[in-house]
């Protein structure tokens, strides 16, 4: 028996993954996933979320969020893939793309309510419980561009749509994310340190140290 989703719960992180219908892999394209850099963004600058970290992979994107002010994930996901699928099909045709277009036409399911289906159906969520899942989640998300059988990137700061950039170089140039210290303020110094020290040590592929978010010292 499947287990029910556990109601929305404002203030809690989520874990989000939606994918490009028939995984067609057209975040390749600078052009189309700079568009998905410029939503993101927007929804972090009128306050619909927190984003603390994120990854554009050439057909799907993860996310990891926080909503904001009454802003559910149906809602924000809802308008994030309405809005970029409009821009992503304007591109295209900038572009002259016709059989990507072609192929999102034959991709409608709803004739009356869209000419071209750009995104899957629905989306994954996934409310994150304690900072351990969160570093786990985070991983996952800057270690997916350096897959053997991907082989996006030869490390995750390498790749360029990574917040994996923001937090080993500080380079805040693609976008601008909601960083562990932020997340974690309420925390000691010494906690929020031990937890940026932990990502780092995952992100180079070495032993993470144990601890207690919670824990003082």
């Amino acid at each position: 028996m499947t287990r029910p989703k556990p109601p929305f719960q404002p203030g809690y992180l989520y874990f989000i993954t939606t994918k490009i219908a028939g995984s067609k892999p057209i975040f390749r394209r600078p052009s189309l996933a700079q568009l998905v850099i410029g939503s993101l963004q927007h929804m972090r600058e009128q306050g619909w979320i927190k984003l603390y970290a994120y990854v554009i992979m050439p057909d799907h994107i993860h996310l990891i969020v926080r909503f904001l002010n009454d802003h559910t994930p149906s809602q924000v996901m809802r308008d994030f893939k309405k809005f970029t699928a409009r821009r992503i099909v304007q591109q295209l045709m900038a572009e002259g793309e016709t059989n990507l277009l072609s192929f999102f036409q034959q991709a409608v399911t709803r004739p009356t309510r869209q000419r071209h289906k750009v995104w899957e159906d629905g989306f994954f969520d996934k409310q994150i419980s304690s900072e351990e899942v969160f570093l786990q989640k985070v991983e996952y998300i800057h270690h997916n561009p350096v897959q053997d059988h991907r082989g996006l990137a030869s490390s995750p700061e390498k790749y360029p749509y990574s917040s994996a950039r923001n937090y080993l170089l500080g380079d805040h140039s693609v976008i601008q994310i909601d960083m562990l210290e932020e997340l974690f303020a309420s925390t000691t110094d010494s906690t929020s340190e031990r937890l940026s020290h932990s990502l780092a040590l995952d992100l180079k592929g070495q032993e993470r140290q144990q601890f207690n978010p919670g824990q003082r010292r």
